[in-house]
């Protein structure tokens, strides 16, 4: 990948678990195989996927001091005792671990890959449609966010 493309995630894809535990990543979110990302529980429910330029700059924020802030400190050592590193095999899968599909309440089942531009997200599909619902945004308030983030 040269230096103006740039991997971002979007859209929505269901695919099922294998037996032994690994999804596949859909074709289009994929840097090649050998590739590392790093899968965190997300508070929402979901597990959050980041890929490397994300790893990237969740490592330069940790390099900063927390030795004054036990706070911060503290988060990153949860953050990181909960973080598992999941490599992408030449087929396009990645496994997850037990504790990370037990957060998502993912079992043997179908699972809902949702993009979120800088990474994506792993749900169950009946707490992603809860979820959904909940959050639902009429077009009118999802453009007024946008300009919020300044978009």
């Amino acid at each position: 990948m040269n230096q103006e493309e740039q991997q971002y995630f979007v859209g929505e894809y269901r695919h099922k678990l294998d037996s032994k535990n690994r999804l596949t990543i859909p074709s289009d979110w994929r840097f090649g195989d050998g590739i590392s990302f790093l899968a965190i529980p997300d508070p929402n429910g979901s597990i959050t996927v980041l890929p490397p330029d994300g790893i990237r700059r969740l490592l330069e924020a940790a390099k900063t001091p927390t030795l004054g802030d036990p706070r911060k400190s503290a988060a990153l050592q949860r953050l990181a005792s909960l973080a598992i590193k999941v490599t992408c095999d030449k087929a396009g899968r990645i496994n997850l671990d037990p504790r990370l599909l037990a957060h998502a309440k993912i079992k043997s089942e179908e699972t809902v890959l949702v993009g979120g531009f800088t990474k994506f997200h792993i749900w169950n599909p009946k707490n992603y449609e809860a979820a959904s619902q909940a959050q639902a945004l009429n077009l009118a308030d999802t453009f007024a966010a946008l300009k919020d983030l300044g978009l």
